[in-house]
């Protein structure tokens, strides 16, 4: 009984917000595709706002990647020690810095500030979208 009950619960909820049911019919006022969510965010201009409360959540979570991704810049096989400690002090600094800025966008990412919400900082290379290089037949 318990079961069945969900599934009412599931349907009734996705019949309610528009969803397209299990049948495979389409959302009564849906245009092209886009789901209502879609309509709204591009009647209002929402999507640079959250892209940009994206950027600043990743930046908050992953503004320690800096340490390690400087190590790796500053690496050297002459001075490794020196390297390591330079690396380590320079992704250090970016991190905190990395962090804050994202704090910054995440309080802020419905001001279009600065500049119609452009990005403050570079993304990390861990973060770029770049397509992964297909290893050949000898790899």
């Amino acid at each position: 009984m318990r079961g069945a009950m969900r599934w009412v619960v599931v349907l009734c909820c996705a019949a309610w917000l528009g969803i397209p049911a299990a049948f495979g019919e389409t959302a009564a006022g849906t245009a092209g595709g886009r789901d209502r969510v879609d309509e709204v965010m591009g009647r209002y201009n929402l999507h640079p706002a959250f892209a940009k409360l994206g950027r600043g959540l990743s930046n908050v979570v992953g503004g320690w990647l800096e340490i390690p991704l400087n190590i790796h810049r500053y690496y050297s096989e002459q001075d490794t020690a020196g390297s390591l400690f330079t690396g380590a002090a320079s992704g250090m600094f970016k991190g905190v810095v990395r962090t804050g800025v994202g704090a910054y966008e995440t309080l802020t990412f419905f001001l279009p500030y600065p500049e119609q919400f452009a990005p403050i900082l570079p993304t990390l290379p861990y973060f770029q979208r770049t397509p992964k290089r297909r290893p050949t037949a000898l790899e």
